[in-house]
């Protein structure tokens, strides 16, 4: 009995012994560079240590941070002595090593929670981090700790060998004078003791073992990219600070990227790179890479910046897109748009020449001056430096993504559609696919209306005649609030590509085998729409699509960018075919002036209804305005097509000491008129001034 007795406390010792002793062992809160999943993330992580001798589970294990908790739900072995890496990125469906939120930046306290849910099996308290900076214990599994400049991320490394750091050293000052004469400046390092500072002029990232050591002022040429840091003993580096050097005064907003030369042109992962190596076929996260943003002359932020869109890749100008991550240090929602929205994300979009960024320009202004019914991007003009080299002129815009569109339609929540096969980017595309089947089927306009916005629809198709888009069923962008009432709305973007004045678009877009937006055809084909959409385009050609008005606002984009438009054109001029600016204004002007006459008589085909001239004389702005389906017109004497048997709504608006005083070659009682133009003659709006 007594052998029995010994053999079993013995086993009870040791099984209390061999027991496994889970720790926090190491965290990253702010991964930039460190570790890359297999998708192209860069996910915060958490490393767990099993300093006992036997292998556990973590299953029904929880991780706790200021609030928050996830359970593992599925098996998960780390061996004695081994490692564990938990991505906190909130992909929960990619395996049980995902956790279902992010590590804050600013600090927090993370717990590792028994299966009983309530044992704490330890607690590790972090503060807020550098970019690419871990924090854990040193050695593995002790209850020292320190900031690790070469994380380990689920790997055992010499810790114990390592210095210990639990200090930062204070980024350097940068001070400089632009010396006129010698088209130099006279750059200031300054760090306190006993920092060192090292410093690039290369746009490669410095480091211990990287760049010049500062001990003087420095000279340098304009437009030099000065990358510098300040190294001091037992303490983690500085941020790096990034500078793009004043360079010739801009002809409009700069923007300067920049990034270490490899990320832009190794053969193998350079995003600029050519060859069979170009980056022209791949995408995503993978093709992410760190850089710094620095816009009219602030201070840079770093970034991520990635070769964006279809059209460019195989280009040497090329669209890009700009990432502010919380992972990279910069601020949420770092970016500030013309409509008033803030993203984390920006577009610089590589117009193909000259005559593609005045066809976007003023498609763009049009809608937005005439408040047309489809969403469209707003765009800065910038002129972009690629470490420090002049890269051409860009158009600066948020991406069309449903963090925009949320802003723009004030929803918490939207879908969102991308091109001819209406593949969901956000939320479903179930609700679309029943609206496209009633659309299809001819339903009554009223009961389209639900799930559809006509008006935005129409809008979408006329622009899409008018201009004769040749890739105008590929882009495609479709979205719907996700709350009650919601229907679908299109996004306009990409309007480089129009057919020549003559081309019957038409025909073209009736031709498709298969239902494509913008749904020419079945919108001709159903005796409502087709009134409503002929209605539209006779109103908008008289108005936003008149020519007169057209050119006058060609011209002005054209004047106010001539300067950033020709040095664009020299900077490219060796490698890209494309017409002199003067020359892409006046293929615009020709377009415009031939335009209406081909399109209104390819819809006259095509409906069987006969196209006719009206006279329409709208006021002199001091009386009022004569507005034509919703439209202002521009004041003085026009001659507009229009179809006969269309209905077309005139509203006289006097001004503010003003009054309405009837209609000339129309019967009306109210200053509202409904009218078929095609059996009118000269019509005129009259006004009176109001009796004192």
């Amino acid at each position: 009995m007594r052998i029995i007795a010994f053999i079993s406390l013995l086993l009870t010792a040791l099984s209390a012994v061999a027991k496994p002793q889970l720790v926090i062992n190491e965290l990253q809160a702010s991964n930039r560079t460190t570790l890359r999943t297999a998708n192209g993330a860069t996910p915060d992580w958490i490393e767990l240590y099993n300093a006992g001798t036997v292998a556990a589970d973590l299953v029904g294990m929880r991780i706790a941070i200021n609030g928050r908790q996830h359970v593992i739900d599925a098996p998960i072995r780390i061996a004695a002595k081994g490692f564990v890496l938990l991505y906190c990125d909130g992909r929960t469906d990619e395996g049980p090593e995902h956790l279902g939120f992010s590590l804050e930046r600013t600090g927090g306290t993370v717990l590792l929670i028994a299966a009983d849910g309530y044992t704490i099996l330890d607690l590790f308290t972090y503060p807020e981090l550098p970019t690419d900076a871990s924090m854990g214990r040193l050695p593995d599994g002790s209850k020292a700790w320190s900031f690790f400049v070469q994380p380990s991320p689920g790997t055992r490394c010499d810790k114990d060998q390592l210095t210990v750091i639990r200090t930062w050293t204070a980024a350097p000052a940068v001070n400089f004078v632009e010396v006129t004469i010698s088209e130099q400046v006279e750059v200031t390092l300054i760090a306190p003791e006993p920092s060192v500072i090292r410093y690039t002029t290369d746009a490669t990232p410095p480091s211990t073992s990287n760049g010049h050591i500062y001990e003087a002022p420095l000279l340098l040429p304009r437009g030099t990219v000065l990358r510098a840091m300040a190294f001091a003993p037992n303490a983690w580096p500085s941020p790096e600070v990034c500078v793009t050097l004043p360079g010739a005064t801009p002809v409009t907003r700069s923007l300067s990227l920049v990034l270490d030369p490899q990320d832009l042109w190794s053969d193998s992962t350079g995003i600029m790179t050519h060859g069979s190596f170009a980056n022209h076929t791949r995408s995503g996260r993978a093709w992410e890479r760190a850089g710094w943003l620095q816009e009219n002359g602030e201070p840079a932020s770093p970034v991520g910046i990635r070769v964006s869109g279809s059209g460019s890749r195989g280009l040497a100008k090329r669209s890009l897109k700009v990432y502010a991550r919380d992972g990279d240090g910069s601020a949420a929602k770092a970016f500030t748009f013309a409509d008033g929205t803030t993203c984390d994300e920006l577009m610089l979009r590589a117009d193909a020449g000259p005559l593609a960024f005045l066809r976007n320009m003023l498609m763009e202004t049009v809608v937005h001056q005439y408040g047309l019914n489809v969403e469209v991007q707003p765009s800065e003009p910038v002129e972009v430096l690629l470490n420090g080299e002049p890269w051409g002129l860009y158009r600066r815009m948020p991406p069309k993504d449903a963090e925009w569109l949320k802003q723009r339609s004030g929803a918490e929540a939207v879908d969102v559609l991308e091109g001819p096969a209406f593949v969901a980017r956000s939320g479903s595309n179930a609700r679309f696919l029943l609206a496209e089947q009633a659309l299809t089927s001819g339903a009554d306009p009223d009961s389209l209306a639900v799930r559809i916005d006509l008006n935005s629809l129409i809008d979408l198709a006329c622009i899409d005649l008018y201009t004769g888009r040749a890739d105008h069923d590929l882009n495609v962008r479709c979205f719907r609030p996700k709350q009650l009432g919601g229907r679908w709305r299109w996004v306009l973007f990409d309007m480089d590509l129009w057919a020549p004045a003559h081309e019957n678009s038409v025909e073209r877009m009736c031709a498709a085998s298969v239902a494509e937006t913008p749904f020419v055809p079945q919108l001709l084909s159903h005796p409502m729409l087709q009134q409503r959409l002929l209605a539209r385009i006779t109103a908008l050609q008289a108005t936003a699509f008149n020519t007169r008005s057209l050119q006058q606002l060609a011209d002005s984009i054209h004047r106010v960018n001539a300067a950033a438009l020709e040095a664009d054109h020299a900077r490219w001029s060796n490698t890209l075919v494309r017409p002199e600016p003067p020359a892409a204004l006046e293929q615009l002007a020709q377009f415009t002036k031939e335009r209406p006459e081909h399109l209104f008589a390819h819809l006259a085909e095509r409906t069987g209804r006969r196209v006719r001239e009206v006279v329409i004389e709208a006021p002199p702005a001091e009386r009022g305005r004569l507005l034509l389906e919703g439209l202002p017109m521009p004041p003085g004497r026009h001659v507009v097509r229009c179809f006969e048997g269309v209905a077309m709504n005139l509203t006289a608006e006097p001004a503010p000491d003003h009054e309405w005083a009837g209609w000339k070659g129309a019967r009306g009682e109210t200053a509202q008129l409904t009218v078929d133009l095609a059996r009118s003659g000269t019509i005129k709006v009259l006004f009176r001034p109001l009796a004192p």
